[in-house]
């Protein structure tokens, strides 16, 4: 296996992941409501969505760019809606909060909110247009095309990237969780709420994009 592909797709993943958005917000919010291994259940979701996105830009990426310029506006307004429903969640859903560590991780949690939790932060990240981009833009500048030569190097980089990708939410989460025990419930009620304002922005955001982008065709 050559150990610099897998570093420097290591390095493409944890750049990827790492600037906040709305699945940094959802990933510190689970953590700090639900404990150490929703959290980790959520960053891996969005480790393989982003390790998905980094295969198809070096696969594909002719088709990748094509399709996200003709459905952008699609794939923006589901993402949209999915985030206002999740930030809508997290503000009005009587869900009880579990503050203690070991009721979080083991008799609080199964595997029903492990898979919830995974295919949210998937979902998300999955129709953010930004990932795919940014990856496309990236595996340009250091070159990826010319780095790997067949099959098997593009591989071992998509490794590295998801790699790369799930130790950044590794560290979100362990990070968060050290702060997790400062908490009140009542602190933790409001920082429920507004995690739930942030992630509700970041959807009415895209859906204003979507909005902006009809409205500049039209007239």
């Amino acid at each position: 296996m050559d150990v610099s592909a897998v570093i420097l797709g290591a390095v493409i993943g944890f750049l990827v992941a790492a600037p906040v958005g709305p699945v940094a917000v959802l990933c510190i919010q689970r953590t700090l409501t639900d404990g150490r291994g929703v959290g980790y259940s959520t960053g891996l979701g969005a480790a393989i969505a982003d390790t998905v996105f980094g295969a198809l830009a070096i696969f594909s990426v002719a088709f990748v760019h094509s399709f996200l310029s003709d459905h952008q506006s699609i794939v923006r307004l589901v993402g949209g809606i999915i985030l206002i429903v999740m930030g809508a969640w997290a503000i009005f859903g009587r869900k009880k909060l579990r503050r203690s560590e070991a009721a979080a991780n083991y008799p609080g949690v199964n595997h029903v909110n492990l898979l919830q939790a995974f295919a949210a932060a998937f979902l998300v990240t999955i129709f953010n247009p930004i990932t795919i981009v940014a990856f496309i833009s990236i595996f340009a500048a250091v070159g990826v095309s010319v780095r790997t030569e067949g099959l098997i190097d593009s591989w071992i980089l998509i490794t590295g990237v998801f790699i790369g990708a799930l130790f950044w939410w590794a560290l979100l989460v362990s990070i968060t969780a050290i702060f997790r025990q400062r908490f009140t419930d009542r602190g933790l009620r409001w920082l429920n709420r507004i995690s739930g304002v942030m992630i509700m922005g970041f959807g009415f955001y895209a859906l204003g994009s979507v909005a902006w982008a009809f409205a500049r065709h039209a007239f």
